[in-house]
């Protein structure tokens, strides 16, 4: 717990898109709202870094343990997002991302859309976010 009395953790988003600004920016947005589309008091973006030349961001967001819904938050505001837990949150298999991707066959499969992700649509190309969840 926190001197505030809250449970925080931090979530890094890793996105595979910097170029197109307004993506990062709504995936971004979507994280601070709950299913009504409603601002959350509790959760925070601390930083946008995105890298034009690899084409990647990072989205660093701060949130009460119990405010993050993030996966669901995505899959609702951003369309055509897919979700692929792994992790604490691939329970009960808790597998890393690496097992995960290796399960998916995400580097060597060339049709993506069959893939049933865990939320939200199937991709329809390879390319992605994930995320990385620790208490702080």
């Amino acid at each position: 717990m926190s001197s505030l009395g809250l449970r925080l953790a931090a979530c890094l988003l890793n996105i595979s898109e910097a170029r197109r600004k307004y993506i990062v920016e709504n995936i971004a947005k979507a994280a601070l709202l709950d299913k009504n589309g409603q601002k959350l008091s509790e959760v925070t973006v601390l930083n946008i870094f995105s890298d034009q030349d690899y084409n990647r961001s990072v989205i660093t967001i701060a949130a009460s343990v119990d405010k993050l819904g993030l996966a669901e938050s995505l899959v609702r505001h951003v369309p055509g997002c897919s979700v692929f837990l792994f992790g604490e949150a691939d329970l009960p298999e808790k597998r890393s991302l690496v097992q995960r991707r290796k399960q998916l066959g995400w580097f060597t499969r060339r049709d993506f859309s069959v893939l049933q992700p865990d939320l939200g649509a199937a991709p329809a190309r390879r390319c992605g976010l994930t995320a990385c969840f620790r208490a702080l």
